[in-house]
């Protein structure tokens, strides 16, 4: 039997929600996001995107572009309704359902193509079912296989519905950019033109991967594979969530380092608590910092052991931010240093944070208490916990096993003092200090930005 896999995006979801509920807002131009001039795109309508709006576009820079436009902050509870909606039309089809987001999801409908006259009858059903359920219109690809039908569904916006059969693969493929293969992004595209591979027939002429390696390195398999419309992945309803993360765009720069501090408590809380919420412990911590000329950094750290709780993944941070300033500082003298002068001291580096994370006593000068002052203004900041699993292992040092068993027990009764009376039932000195500060504004955003991360995850 052949295998027929349906991708549904919802047309510029969040927005296309408000002009449902709003008829008022038909027609015009609707920008969902932040409302603060460091505010970023989360939808725009179709409308709006005639005068070059788009999602991940700063509010300030839409406003410019579209300064009469309608500017609306995203209301998630509403889109998580409207989600759940369309994904119990779509269990009508089919009960192997991938969602990837609130808006997009694959469907395995290899078992039901046979009660419809075509794959492209299949999905006008399920496209006529979700208008009819929410008033909202989705576009739909059916392919071969994932990456096909993903790109498919986005070849005829809004309210499309391609099919790309069997047979037709490389034909269908063979005129478009070669950007429209999975996980070719601008720097990769360049890499890819230079080497004379402007479209995705350049690299379907290849008898094989090799004569891509030197732009792609170890891509170039799955680039030449997916030029051939070539790709094995099965639709997962159960897909892992591959990390769990909090960050945020600051209205005004931080450079405060006790700022900074309730930040990264912040963060910390935050991931600990969705990381016990779906049952899940992580192995690595990183933090991300986007300074005010918008370059970007970041740091990880592998742990021992994969953890939930709030403490280690605080520690961990504050480790790597201070680990991170020092070696910005050292940089910007390197001038004045010798190449052998510069290894010695990474090296000093590298010994002392692996002391602290063994639990050594750390070095006086590498008091991981205080935090750095930030060698510029901060933009952005961010913690992220990956390689995740649901394998919980105890260590090996009794103190550590003491020390986990006390704070996994004040998880619970906090996890759950705040499922009954809420958020702001109970929380640590840092986090009161965090959301009274200044009126609770950077709360309030990031709470936002927090509930627009976890629709990746559910």
């Amino acid at each position: 039997m052949r295998r027929w896999i349906m991708h549904v995006d919802m047309d510029a979801f969040f927005a296309s929600v408000e002009q449902l509920d709003h008829p008022e807002y038909k027609g015009h131009p609707v920008i969902v996001g932040g409302l603060s001039s460091r505010g970023v795109v989360a939808t725009a309508s179709y409308e709006a995107r005639k005068f070059g709006v788009h999602s991940a576009m700063p509010i300030s820079r839409a406003k410019k572009l579209c300064p009469h436009g309608i500017y609306v902050y995203p209301n998630m509870t509403r889109y998580k309704e409207i989600s759940h909606i369309i994904h119990k039309v779509m269990e009508e089809f089919t009960p192997i359902i991938e969602p990837l987001s609130l808006d997009e999801a694959f469907l395995d409908v290899t078992d039901i193509t046979h009660k419809f006259t075509g794959p492209k009858a299949l999905g006008r059903a399920i496209k006529d079912r979700v208008f009819e359920e929410t008033g909202l219109i989705i576009s739909a690809g059916l392919a071969p296989n994932k990456f096909l039908a993903k790109l498919a569904s986005d070849l005829d916006k809004p309210d499309g519905l391609v099919v790309i059969p069997y047979g037709k693969e490389c034909e269908s493929l063979a005129n478009l950019s070669i950007k429209r293969i999975w996980g070719v992004g601008p720097s990769t595209e360049h890499r890819l033109k230079d080497g004379g591979f402007a479209l995705i027939k350049d690299v379907q002429a290849l008898p094989d991967e090799k004569p891509l390696v030197p732009y792609v390195g170890n891509q170039a398999r799955r680039i030449w594979e997916l030029a051939r419309g070539i790709d094995e992945r099965s639709v997962e309803p159960d897909r892992q969530i591959q990390s769990v993360g909090n960050e945020e765009t600051y209205e005004s720069d931080v450079e405060d380092p006790a700022v900074i501090d309730l930040e990264l408590h912040y963060f910390a809380n935050r991931v600990a608590k969705r990381l016990r919420k779906y049952g899940l412990m992580g192995h690595t911590v990183s933090i991300k910092v986007r300074y005010n000329d918008f370059k970007t950094v970041s740091r990880q750290k592998r742990l021992d052991s994969a953890t939930d709780q709030e403490r280690i993944i605080y520690d961990t941070s504050v480790l790597l931010w201070n680990k991170l300033m020092r070696e910005r500082s050292n940089a910007s003298q390197s001038n004045r240093r010798d190449a052998k002068a510069f290894t010695s001291n990474a090296g000093d580096r590298q010994s002392t944070d692996d002391r602290e994370m063994m639990g050594a006593a750390p070095l006086p000068k590498f008091d991981t208490s205080v935090l750095d002052m930030p060698l510029k203004p901060i933009r952005l900041l961010g913690v992220t916990v990956s390689g995740l699993s649901t394998e919980r292992i105890v260590q090996d040092d009794l103190f550590s096993i003491e020390t986990d068993e006390k704070d996994e027990k004040l998880s619970t009764v906090l996890d759950s003092l705040a499922s009954k009376f809420g958020e702001d039932a109970i929380m640590s000195g840092a986090l009161w200090r965090r959301a009274h500060g200044d009126g609770g504004e950077r709360r309030k955003r990031s709470e936002l930005k927090a509930e627009i991360d976890l629709e990746n995850e559910e």
